[in-house]
This record gives C-alpha cells, sequence and structure tokens, in this order.
C-alpha cells in the first residue's frame, strides 16, 4: 500500500491508502477514484481566514466557506456579473464599479459560540463530492453547490440539549444604498452615466435581492447602453419564518430553535438584460427544489462530480513521501477549475468566484490573456476539454472586434488581441480617434496631443489607456502582438486532442488565421530580403524590441499550424501559399552575441544563446519573465523530438541560463507567474523536477488551500497551480511534433526523476488516451486508446524491441526509436519489452 504522504508546506490533509504498486496494467475497475481523489482533501483542525478557507461552487455559482465562532460565512459569486463592459467611460482599476461577480453576502448564525475553535472543530472539503462540512460543538453543517442548477443547498443539525435560533442575515456592500449611486461620464460634453443599485425582494418564506448596473450612453459615443444583473434568492425549510428589514444593506431570517435538521437554499442567476426577471429566475430555482432532501439533491450532485474524477488520473509516490503533494496540487487545480469554469465566461483569476470581500477586486475585471490561459492548459490533457469552453468561446465572441482593432490600431488587416482587454474585447473607435491611436502607437504623435473624445474612448480599456494616459505612451501591454498567438496555439492543441473538424472550423482556424494575418500584416519588409517585426514588445520583459524572440517564435509556431488548419478544411489556398512565404521570410532568432542583442540586456547575455530581441527603444528587463524560452513553451519551434543537433544544443543551453527559474530555485519571490518550469519539463530536465516543482510553489506563499495572495490582497489567484499541474502532466506526457504542423510524436515520462515512481492516463494529442507505469526509472509498459484511429508514433520508451498487442486483436514485434503503428478507432493497445 501507499505510504500516507507529509510534505513540509501543508499538514492539514487526509491522506488514504490508494492502489497497490506497482500496478499490472489499467483496468478501470481496479482504480479506487475516490480514495485518488480524497487523499487531497482540505481538513482544517482550527477556524481559518475568509481567504485561506474552503471554497464549493458549480462552474457558474460559487463561495468560500468560512467561520467565526457562532456563524457560518458565505459570498455569492457567479461568473456572468459584469457591472461595466468595453464602453466603459470610467478609469480601469481605480473605481468600485470595475468589480465582477460579487452578488450578496450571506452570514449563517447558529446561536452561541459552535465554532469558537475548541478540539470539536473540523472543517472538510471533500473533494471527490464537492461538498464542504463544518463540526463544531454539538452543531455540524455540510453543504455543496448543485452541479446541477445554480443553487446552494446547506444542512444544519442542530445537536444541542437546548436548540437555538437561527438567524439568516442577507447583506449588501456598505460603500453604496439601495438608492440609485450614478457615476456621470467625465467628458465635458456628454450626458452618458453609469448607475448602481440594488433593491430586497422579501416574500412570506424568503428574501431575494437583486443587483443592477446600467450604462447610459451619450449619442457622441454612437454606442449602445449596457446592462447586468445579477439576483440571490434565500429561504430556510421547514418551520415558519420571519423576515424583516435590519438596514438598508441588510435583511434578516429569524428561524425558530429546531432540534436536529434543516436546509438552507440558496439561488443565484444572472442577466443581460433590461429587466427584472432575474428576481423571478432566482426564486423559481428555489420552488423547484423546496420539496427535495438534501439527499436527492447531493445525489444528483455528486454523479456529475464522480464522472469527473474518473476522466483521468495520476498517482504518485516517492520514498520521501514528497511526491504524492503534486497529486493534491493536480487534485486542487481541477477541483478550482470545475467550480469555476462551465458557464458563458471563464473565471478570473484575480479572485475567482470566490471573492471575500464584497465588489473590492484588485486589478479590476478586464482578462489578461497570460494570467488566464495557465488555467486551461492543464485541462487539455486532463481530459476536461469541455471546462475550456468558457475561455475559448469569449475570445472567439471577440473576433470581429479584434480585426477591428488589428485595422484601427497597427493598420494591420488581422486580428488583434491586446494582451489585457474586457470580457467583450475591444473598443471600436470612431474614425478620427482610430488614426490618432494608430499614430501614438506608432510613437509619431505624443499621446498629449490627442483629443478630448479620444481621451475619453482610452479611460477603461487597459490597452488604450495606457497608449493615451501612460508617459510616452508606453506600457507593460501597448506594443504586444502576440497574445492572440498564444490563444491560437491552445486552440489548436484542443483541436488535435479531440480530432473535431468542426470546432476547427469555428474556433482554432479563425483564431489562427486572423493572428497570422496580424503578423503577415504587420511585419516590415527590410533590405536582408527578410521579414521583421519591428518596436513591438517581447512579452512585459523587454518593451519596444526588434524582432522579439516571443514574435518570432509566434510567427514560427503559428504561421505553420494555420496552413495545416487551412489545407483539413480545403479553405483559403491563397493564403497558404502567402503564409508559406512569409514563413519562410521571417527573420531567423537573433544570437546573444550580437551588439544590440547585448545592448538589449546590458551586455549580460551568453553569445550562444537565443537573444531577446535587438534593442530599438527600451533595454533593460521590466517584467522577468524568462521570454529567452518562448520557442520551447508556449510556442513548439523546438521540443526534444525536433532531434536537431544545432538547435538542440541552443536550446539546452538557454534553458541552463533562464535566469527568473534560477532564482526562483534560490528562494525568490515573484510577482509574476513565469512558465518556466514547464519549459524545463519540455526540454526534459527530470532530474531537476522535485525541486523545481517546490521552489516555484513556495515562491508564490501560498495558503493552505494552496490560493496565493502574491498580486495583492482581493486578488488571490491559482495561476501558479496551473503552471505546476502542466508541469507536473508534462513531465509524465509528451505529444509534440518534431516541427510545428507536423504529426506528432507521444513520448512517456520524458522529464521524470528516478527516485518518483509513477502511474498515470492522461490525453494526448492525435485523439490518444495514454496511460503507463513508471518504477524505480524502469517504465512498465504503456497502453494507448485511440479514439479516432490515426496512426499512433510512440517514442520507444526501451530502445529496444517492443511488443504491440491489440487487446482482443493481433499481437506484433516492432523495433525502432520512434513505434510506429496504425489503430483502429477505438481500440486500445498496450505495449510491453518482449
Amino acid at each position: 500500500m501507499r505510504r500516507s504522504c507529509f510534505f513540509a508546506i501543508v499538514a492539514t490533509f487526509a491522506f488514504l491508502a490508494a492502489a497497490s504498486w506497482p500496478p499490472a496494467a489499467f483496468a478501470d475497475a481496479d482504480i479506487d477514484y475516490e480514495a485518488l481523489v480524497s487523499q487531497s482533501n482540505l481538513i482544517y483542525d482550527h477556524p481559518r481566514p475568509a481567504i485561506e478557507s474552503q471554497c464549493v461552487g458549480n462552474g457558474v455559482m460559487g463561495t468560500m466557506v468560512w467561520t467565526s465562532p457562532g456563524a457560518v460565512h458565505l459570498q455569492i459569486n457567479r461568473t456572468d456579473l459584469f457591472p461595466v463592459n468595453k464602453h466603459h467611460k470610467f478609469a480601469a482599476k481605480a473605481n468600485p464599479i470595475d468589480q465582477w461577480n460579487g452578488c450578496a453576502k450571506i452570514d449563517i448564525e447558529l446561536g452561541d459560540d459552535p465554532f469558537g475553535g475548541s478540539g470539536s472543530f473540523q472543517q472538510r472539503l471533500d473533494l471527490y463530492n464537492a461538498e464542504e462540512s463544518i463540526a463544531g460543538n454539538d452543531v455540524r453543517l455540510r453543504c455543496f453547490v448543485s452541479s446541477t442548477m445554480d443553487v446552494m443547498v446547506v444542512e444544519v443539525d442542530d445537536l444541542r440539549p437546548t436548540p437555538l435560533p437561527m438567524t439568516i442575515v442577507v447583506s449588501m456592500w456598505s460603500e453604496r444604498g439601495p438608492q440609485p449611486v450614478r457615476h456621470d461620464d467625465p467628458h465635458p460634453s456628454s450626458k452618458g452615466y453609469h448607475q448602481a443599485s440594488f433593491e430586497f425582494l422579501p416574500d412570506t418564506n424568503r428574501v431575494t435581492v437583486v443587483q443592477r448596473f446600467d450604462e447610459y450612453f451619450d449619442p457622441i459615443y454612437q454606442l449602445k447602453d449596457y446592462h447586468c444583473r445579477s439576483a440571490v434568492a434565500i429561504q430556510v425549510t421547514g418551520s415558519p419564518s420571519t423576515i424583516a428589514e435590519d438596514s438598508p444593506q441588510r435583511w434578516v431570517i429569524k428561524a425558530p430553535a429546531q432540534a436536529g435538521k434543516r436546509r438552507i437554499l440558496i439561488a443565484s442567476a444572472g442577466s443581460f438584460s433590461n429587466d427584472d426577471r432575474v428576481g423571478a429566475v432566482a426564486s423559481g430555482l428555489l420552488d423547484a427544489v423546496a420539496s427535495l432532501s438534501y439527499e436527492a439533491l447531493r445525489s444528483q450532485h455528486v454523479d456529475f462530480w464522480h464522472r469527473f474524477w474518473r476522466r483521468t488520473f495520476v498517482d504518485l509516490s516517492s520514498a520521501d513521501d514528497t511526491a504524492e503533494f503534486w497529486e493534491h496540487v493536480r487534485h486542487w487545480l481541477l477541483y478550482y477549475m470545475t467550480s469555476s469554469s462551465r458557464g458563458h465566461y471563464p473565471p478570473k483569476w484575480n479572485g475567482s468566484i470566490f471573492t471575500v470581500d464584497g465588489n473590492a477586486r484588485q486589478w479590476g475585471s478586464q482578462y489578461w490573456v497570460w494570467t488566464t490561459e495557465s488555467h486551461y492548459w492543464p485541462l487539455i490533457a486532463s481530459e476536461s476539454i469541455d471546462l475550456t469552453d468558457p475561455f475559448f468561446n469569449m475570445y472567439v465572441a471577440q473576433l470581429d472586434d479584434a480585426y477591428t482593432a488589428g485595422r484601427q490600431r497597427w493598420n494591420a488587416d488581422g486580428a488583434y488581441y491586446p494582451e489585457t482587454a474586457p470580457f467583450d474585447g475591444c473598443v471600436a473607435l470612431p474614425n478620427d480617434a482610430a488614426k490618432q491611436v494608430y499614430n501614438v502607437a506608432r510613437r509619431v504623435q505624443p499621446n498629449t496631443e490627442v483629443s478630448p473624445l479620444t481621451k475619453a474612448f482610452g479611460r477603461y480599456e487597459e490597452h488604450l489607456q495606457q497608449l493615451l494616459y501612460y508617459e510616452g505612451a508606453m506600457g507593460h501591454i501597448t506594443h504586444q502582438h502576440q497574445s492572440g498567438s498564444r490563444l491560437a496555439l491552445a486552440a489548436w492543441w484542443r483541436y488535435r486532442h479531440t480530432g473535431d473538424d468542426a470546432w476547427l472550423a469555428s474556433h482554432a482556424y479563425p483564431l489562427l488565421k486572423g493572428t497570422a494575418e496580424l503578423y503577415r500584416h504587420y511585419a516590415t519588409k527590410l533590405d536582408d530580403g527578410l521579414y521583421h517585426i519591428l518596436a513591438s514588445h517581447c512579452l512585459e520583459e523587454f518593451w519596444c524590441v526588434d524582432d522579439a524572440i516571443s514574435n518570432v517564435a509566434a510567427i514560427r509556431s503559428t504561421v505553420p499550424l494555420a496552413i495545416r488548419a487551412a489545407e483539413i478544411l480545403d479553405v483559403d489556398a491563397e493564403l497558404r501559399a502567402l503564409w508559406q512565404t512569409f514563413m519562410e521570410k521571417t527573420t531567423p532568432y537573433h544570437m546573444g552575441d550580437e551588439p544590440r542583442a547585448k545592448a538589449l540586456t546590458g551586455g549580460t547575455l551568453a553569445d550562444d544563446v537565443w537573444a531577446a530581441g535587438l534593442l530599438n527603444i527600451r533595454d533593460g528587463s521590466h517584467n522577468r519573465e524568462d521570454v529567452w524560452l518562448t520557442p520551447l513553451f508556449p510556442y513548439e519551434d523546438w521540443t526534444l523530438e525536433t532531434q536537431d543537433p544545432k538547435m538542440d544544443a541552443i536550446a539546452q543551453r538557454t534553458v541552463d541560463l533562464a535566469t527568473s527559474m534560477k532564482a526562483i530555485l534560490n528562494g525568490a519571490k515573484y510577482g509574476t507567474v513565469i512558465r518556466s518550469p514547464i519549459a524545463m519539463a519540455r526540454a526534459g530536465r527530470g532530474a531537476s523536477l522535485p525541486e523545481v516543482l517546490k521552489s516555484y510553489y513556495a515562491s508564490f506563499n501560498p495558503y493552505v488551500n494552496g490560493r496565493s495572495s502574491f498580486e495583492g490582497r482581493t486578488a488571490e489567484s491559482i495561476e501558479h497551480l496551473g503552471i505546476l499541474t502542466t508541469t507536473l502532466q508534462e513531465s509524465l506526457l509528451q505529444s509534440v511534433p518534431p516541427r510545428p504542423g507536423e504529426p506528432e510524436i507521444v513520448r512517456v515520462f520524458p522529464a521524470w526523476p528516478r527516485q518518483w515512481n509513477a502511474s498515470f492516463r492522461l490525453s494526448a494529442r492525435g485523439g490518444f488516451l495514454v496511460s503507463a507505469a513508471i518504477d524505480k526509472g524502469t517504465v512498465l509498459w504503456v497502453e494507448i486508446e485511440s479514439r479516432l484511429g490515426e496512426p499512433c508514433r510512440l517514442r520507444n520508451p526501451w530502445g529496444g524491441p517492443c511488443v504491440v498487442e491489440e487487446i482482443g486483436g493481433t499481437t506484433n514485434e516492432i523495433a525502432g526509436n520512434i513505434l510506429r503503428f496504425a489503430t483502429k478507432q477505438g481500440a486500445k493497445y498496450r505495449i510491453v519489452r518482449p
């Protein structure tokens, strides 16, 4: 049996026995998924602050659950509540209405101090069932947010000799009252304004609070009005309750003393319509479930979660009991994402739907591609493709605006995705304002000389705000061009896992085409006959450089995919030829020995590594991100399968010099989530994996629940969990091409330390579900299920001849560094040594 795990960073988890080691093969019935997942349960033996507590959610509606001595506290949040949209006319992040998702606060006051922190206290988050439970002095509470509807079910069991009354307090944030709060448009000639309000709607047995956000635009902007609504409805079932107003921000439900169990039901709803039906929707959900027992509702809820956890697994062990901890990290990431990413919009990185401070949210409500994508990368290999829908759907819905932004801001007929933008995309500008923004972006007009109307359009959207208000029109995201390419690349990965041609046509190819065209039109052909990307940021690290490595890697990695996708769909033959020429004539990577490359980094760059770019305007590092590793990840211009000695040497040498990763290994704390651990896995650095994972995790000073406030209070994040989970999975399994657009090669345990044993089931590109086991550095066997019937290319785990057995079919012996064999759709194959 596996040893129970202890890890120095965390000491408050339940660790249960799981499967025997080593497994002979994977039969699904042999895997105890409940025991495996439950090892990662969060168990507290004393109360924690709200920010460190535990959360429940169904992908749209969620809350942290925390305690005080006499109460349990909730803040109901939703992924579809946006008080403002892209046409907002007030400064981003600097005002209380640039927020996201907070609907109402709920306090369940139980009387006396049942959770006073004595030895009887226990709070447990059961990941396998997505259920929370709290025990105190003769009081028990358990709850979940239903996976099938936007209803939270709470059961309170009062076991005290003399039961006490229960009070439910429903409140809104103190900084505004129920009367509409109006913010007038700062443009001197406009009559537009933004208005926020809320209203309590008491009934005989419940309280509903409706929150309204409205933006009214003056004709000067030629824009439509904007509306967003949320509602939360609460009731106690069983004995009659009384309802009363406590203050303009608070209503209370008082339930008489009752021994034993009773239920509290909390429903929520959201809408972008200018009507008040949202309250009736929330109230109707309560009507639908009021007669159902806790167990009946729980049975519907856990069925989804049990099926979810059976999709894939990772099972690790090590002599020092540290490998097991990374299972927990992976389980937490999957739990948090499943609890927050099943709606129309992705969760925001800064707090997700588990904020606890009302509508306070550092970093505002706009989405950063950088901070959002890291949550979604590991979901693809985890067979959680459905959870990526909100991410890809949001950005594809912005595609028309992205083309408009490409033309208006860069005079490029392609799709421009700024690194940071509102949920509904870029602002479309009037012609005169667009010309001025273009001139500012190309540095031919100071932003101090643009018109008041242009300034007004740039007040909110982060990209325009930095261009039009920052000194010198220069900020972290002002001249980034490769954010859309990262979206397109991730979309291609999803396609290659599923083989869904309809999704390729509707999502992946439009992103690939739009971003390839952006670069093709933005590039400048110089006297050397090559295309160059001038005055563009190298991520956020180097500003306005020439031939930034992140841009060159984006072109070399995504343009071939645009060509391949167009071939699959049999479209855009003329564009394919143009892209091929563009790609062949794009400048190669610059090297560290070039004078302008040395000037960019102050002469500290080694000669024999890729350069970050060439000095143009700004030198020095502005946000250390190990940009030199972008050809390894997220781009795939070099992989372990490239097998080019010269390029291999450069790539590995560049990994050796990853300055940010070395700093983290030396104990540094970082204010940005670098991708270096993933690149190190992509480079096959298995011996370094234990220390890389441990140091990286510790550098974010995470709370006991795995979440971190490294970006500031009210900006709690799980970015680091996404990076760590991707690193872990890429160390277990890679399915990458030798060159972009070529068929992928599956490799098991490409970066795995010899001292860790492991077994797993994960998804690979080509539609393969791959299972494998390793013991003391020796791969025991590999099993591959073919979903699409594509030919399989497997890097030989042993080097010598191998036996490929179609389960229930024929057996063949094959050899070679790459084991190539045909597959049938739906068939399973076991690969072993003779």
